[in-house]
């Protein structure tokens, strides 16, 4: 298996988000318990569509709405 077909911290599990700027993947654990976008602040060009992002967005943002400081 390739490096975009495994987690990026799980490599034993298949990835199910990709991280086209990079090429490493994420297990639906990560995309959905800790979604880590590797450069959220440095522009890419694939953001838009990026799944990894927006969940890292919706993360962050249900911190804030629950008292959290990220």
């Amino acid at each position: 298996m390739s490096q975009a077909d495994t987690c990026r911290h799980h490599p034993h599990q298949s990835a199910v988000a990709l991280c086209q700027k990079y090429g490493h993947g994420l297990c639906a654990r990560c995309l959905e318990e800790d979604p880590a976008c590797p450069d959220p602040d440095i522009y890419c060009k694939y953001r838009p569509q990026c799944l990894i992002h927006f969940n890292y967005k919706e993360r962050r943002r249900q911190r804030r709405g629950h008292g959290g400081d990220s």
